[in-house]
């Protein structure tokens, strides 16, 4: 577990650990704003990518393998990135690096649906999710005290050493856990058949469409925010890490009540609260941006009801990576595939929503996330009504 933590929340970590330096990066690298911003873009496109690629190449050559080679590859271009001498090389060594931790998020999955079964699964996904929900947290905090003592190569110097130490931790922590009579045919045709079949399946469809609605509404709260609170609110950069760190925190401790409540309850009952609780307190929150356009209500309303929407994706989102992996345990690896590109695919096209709207109030991004967590409890109320098979049985370890 240890090792798999490593390997699932690194990638998270990695994505805006060095965003404080990015005006730093521009000037002594003399390149444009847009080339020190793709830097980060090619990063979360890769991950994107590394989860849809290699997924599927999983289930048929294997797990351990291509864990191993991707922490590798991971920390050698982490090095690569610590002494680039241009931009657009940064940009490509972002690029492959983001392939590579979207490799680890996406057979992290896999491994934990390999080895665990139902209720003993999902517990090891709430532990993960809380990790990594922490992760993006952490990063700039983190990324900050490692540049007040140096520069922002000096942060990809360290990801290297950290991509070292996943490195050992996958080779002495992560058996194989796809042994060969378990593995599917290879060859492109074959992993789009398995991803067709999988998207053919109503169960797992049906799980994947709540992950990918409730990530959007997700999404749109984490590309909206800043602009929001330093705009409507008046509140400073280091009032919105508060805020922000707050809510994380409060996704992180329900990601560890999912852990420790799963095995009783199930997955599904917590992910109906979950979706329930983030709904219930978007809609609130859309009534207050309704009825205080001028935001004459204190910033503690807002933020109390942001952090119900927040804290219940702490048992949103592992309890649906559970159930969907178990309806696609027969391809765990494309499973874990689809939902991690997907969902990210879901979550990277509905960011920039809020500044296209606009955020002079409240209400578009209160809008636009009442849509999406609407739409995801629909979707439950659905599944629920034809039937769908959503509760993992539980399963021995295995």
């Amino acid at each position: 577990m240890v090792a798999l933590v490593l390997l699932t929340g690194v990638g998270p970590f990695a994505t805006d650990a060095y965003i404080a330096a990015l005006p730093e990066l521009r000037r002594s690298l003399e390149t444009s704003a847009t080339v020190a911003q793709l830097t980060l873009t090619a990063f979360i496109v890769g991950m994107a990518a590394g989860q849809l690629l290699l997924g599927p190449v999983s289930d048929v050559r294997g797990r351990r393998g291509i864990v191993v080679a991707s922490t590798l590859v991971f920390a050698l271009l982490s090095l690569v990135c610590a002494v680039a001498p241009t931009g657009w090389l940064l940009v490509l060594a972002r690029l492959g690096q983001g392939v590579a931790a979207g490799t680890g998020l996406a057979l992290g999955r896999a491994m934990v649906t390999d080895a665990w079964q139902g209720a003993q699964a999902a517990a090891r996904f709430g532990s993960i999710a809380s990790v990594t929900f922490l992760g993006p947290v952490l990063a700039p905090a983190v990324g900050g005290v490692i540049l007040d003592h140096g520069t922002w190569r000096t942060v990809f110097f360290a990801l290297t050493g950290l991509g070292a130490v996943m490195a050992v931790a996958a080779l002495v922590g992560l058996p194989e856990t796809l042994p060969a009579h378990r593995r599917q045919a290879g060859g492109p045709r074959q992993a789009v058949a398995r991803m067709t079949d999988l998207l053919h399946d109503r169960s797992f469809l049906a799980h994947l469409a709540v992950l990918c609605l409730a990530v959007a509404g997700f999404f749109t709260y984490i590309g909206g925010s800043s602009f929001v609170f330093q705009t409507v609110y008046r509140v400073d950069e280091a009032g919105y890490t508060l805020v922000f760190a707050t809510n994380a925190a409060g996704m992180a401790a329900s990601g560890l009540l999912f852990r420790v409540l799963v095995v009783r309850v199930g997955a599904a009952r917590l992910r109906a609260v979950g979706v329930a609780a983030s709904t219930v307190a978007t809609l609130a929150l859309l009534v207050v941006a309704l009825v205080d356009s001028r935001a004459a209500l204190p910033l503690a309303v807002p933020w109390a009801l942001l952090a119900v929407v927040v804290t219940g994706m702490g048992l949103t989102l592992p309890a649906t990576t559970a159930l969907a992996q178990e309806a696609g345990r027969r391809s765990a690896g494309t499973a874990a595939a689809l939902q991690g590109g997907l969902g990210f695919l879901a979550g990277a096209l509905v960011t920039p929503l809020t500044g296209l709207l606009g955020y002079a109030t409240l209400l578009p991004m209160a809008s636009v996330m009442a849509v999406f967590f609407v739409a995801a409890s629909g979707a439950l109320i659905l599944l629920a009504r034809r039937g769908v098979p959503s509760q993992p049985l539980p399963s021995p370890t295995v």
